[in-house]
């Protein structure tokens, strides 16, 4: 949330420096916007990227259905045979008990975890997706004299001029302590 806050802070006081800086200069402040969402929905290839994507998804929550309903039989067996067992067959069968949570809880991390295998396919199909729309919305940008393009879906920055960064000038005055 607090990051979120700074980032748009940020952005407008991109903005009204930049508004500044134009106005100064006589020229104008030209903001974009585009729509994401619409544009991914027209590319084959990301139409492509998510059904394959979809499917892996599918194929993973039904290995993992698969392996949570073998846990419950075998628990329900447990629990209705444990009276009739012995002290090492008790601790032999909840071992084997949390073995199964183990891998359960292993494989959900190895197929959905951050670096998992989902999150790298999507990374890999999603990648050259993303870097030829972020090439054109900077290419149609600068033809079209845009300072700033915004993705209308989430208002998260897409594009902005290099001379709108101040990066360099907010690190100064921090160092210096003002």
């Amino acid at each position: 949330m607090l990051y979120r806050l700074l980032l748009i802070s940020m952005i407008a006081s991109a903005i009204v420096l930049a508004q500044k800086d134009a106005a100064t200069k006589d020229a104008s402040l030209r903001i974009a916007v585009a729509d994401l969402e619409k544009i991914a929905k027209e590319l084959p290839e990301a139409v492509a990227a998510d059904r394959e994507l979809t499917e892996l998804r599918k194929r993973y929550l039904d290995t993992l259905q698969m392996m949570e309903n073998k846990f419950k039989e075998r628990f329900e067996q447990y629990q209705k045979s444990k009276a009739m067992m012995t002290a090492d067959a008790q601790r032999k069968e909840e071992e084997e008990l949390r073995a199964l949570q183990q891998q359960y809880a292993l494989y959900q991390e190895e197929k959905f975890g951050l670096q998992g295998e989902l999150a790298r396919r999507r990374d890999s199909l999603l990648s050259p997706i993303l870097k030829k729309v972020q090439e054109a919305v900077a290419t149609v940008a600068k033809e079209d004299r845009y300072n700033f393009v915004f993705d209308r879906g989430s208002s998260f920055l897409l594009y902005a001029e290099d001379k709108a960064d101040i990066t360099y000038k907010v690190l100064d005055r921090i160092k210096r302590g003002k």
